[in-house]
């Protein structure tokens, strides 16, 4: 908690968009604790999956903005519902985004329909990953992802370019900390 609130408080006078996830998400007396502690723009959720989990965070207004992540979200339905939450009490979204081209036009989809929409996270542009696969029909210009006027997500998928892909079983990377216990990513 102490780191987070010294580097909180370092970075108020550079007026950054926000600070993305200062503390762990589980416990919310953090948050309050923090809020109390600084000024700076607090953005978290990411790792959150309903809206009873982003409940105490928009109904207290811990932080301002939404990290809703649709794939842990459970898609459009439950993402929706968060953000009309949260604008309810002026919290805008900015989308969590980090799988890759399906997941990016359902959040493209996401924001052109929340009018509390401030910015999308975007760790490639349409046919940067797997462009041999997913043919994306949405338009980047000048930093802005625009959404196509194709029906459902706006992509299609190269099926011959699939083929090249076979199916492998892989398991995710299993992390510990010092101690051994188990940590995420």
């Amino acid at each position: 908690m102490t780191d987070a609130v010294r580097l909180c408080r370092g970075v108020e006078d550079y007026r950054p968009l926000f600070i993305e996830d200062p503390l762990r998400i589980e416990n919310p007396e953090s948050y309050r604790r923090l809020r109390q502690q600084t000024a700076v723009p607090i953005a978290a959720g990411e790792q959150l999956g309903t809206k009873w989990q982003f409940r105490s965070l928009i109904e207290e207004e811990l932080i301002d903005y939404a990290r809703i992540d649709m794939c842990i979200a459970a898609g459009f339905t439950e993402s929706r519902k968060i953000a009309g939450w949260a604008e309810t009490h002026y919290i805008d979204i900015a989308v969590h985004n980090p799988i890759g081209p399906i997941s990016t036009a359902a959040c493209l989809h996401l924001n052109v329909a929340t009018p509390n929409m401030l910015v999308q996270e975007l760790p490639r542009r349409p046919g940067e990953c797997l462009g041999d696969v997913i043919v994306s029909k949405h338009r980047w210009e000048d930093g802005w992802l625009y959404v196509s006027d194709e029906p459902g997500l706006g992509l299609d998928v190269d099926w011959e370019g699939l083929a090249r892909y076979p199916f492998k079983h892989e398991s995710l990377p299993i992390f510990y900390r010092e101690d051994g216990a188990l940590t995420n990513w």
